[in-house]
């Protein structure tokens, strides 16, 4: 699989476009993420993308999708695997740091920390609601994803 494709994105770039609510995570001396994990999980999340479909290889070569929605697919899923990495509350006896979770988690979920493509972002990438077809859908081999 030629990764060509993903090969000339911007990924710090986009990531500060993306990423302005949590901008401390990327940005700063006391950052906790650098350039080079930025480029890594991106890149590694892109290829997760790449994988959900052929389609999305396509409509990305085509223009169909956007280098901007591909990669803001791809940084909002880093996003969730540095925030789920990070630390929500510390203490060593005198010290005691809780940090602010403006959208607490629902009981019983805990988000992962793996990255992942949601049905959001497969729609997205996808660029239909359900690109399966309802029941009495019959594909006739022309889809652009397969080479028609």
């Amino acid at each position: 699989m030629s990764t060509a494709i993903i090969d000339d994105i911007d990924w710090v770039g986009w990531m500060a476009k993306f990423a302005t609510a949590d901008s401390a995570l990327f940005t700063g001396d006391d950052a906790p993420y650098d350039d080079v994990w930025v480029r890594t999980r991106c890149r590694r999340a892109a290829l997760t993308c790449l994988g959900v479909s052929p389609l999305v290889r396509v409509r990305l070569r085509k223009g169909r999708l956007s280098e901007e929605d591909f990669a803001q697919v791809v940084c909002e899923m880093v996003l969730r695997l540095a925030k789920s990495e990070q630390y929500k509350s510390e203490s060593n006896g005198s010290y005691s740091y809780q940090r602010n979770d403006p959208q607490p988690d629902p009981p019983g979920y805990s988000p992962t920390p793996r990255l992942f493509v949601s049905k959001d972002d497969r729609t997205v990438l996808l660029g239909s609601e359900n690109p399966v077809g309802g029941t009495s859908h019959v594909s006739l081999g022309l889809d652009p994803g397969y080479g028609g």
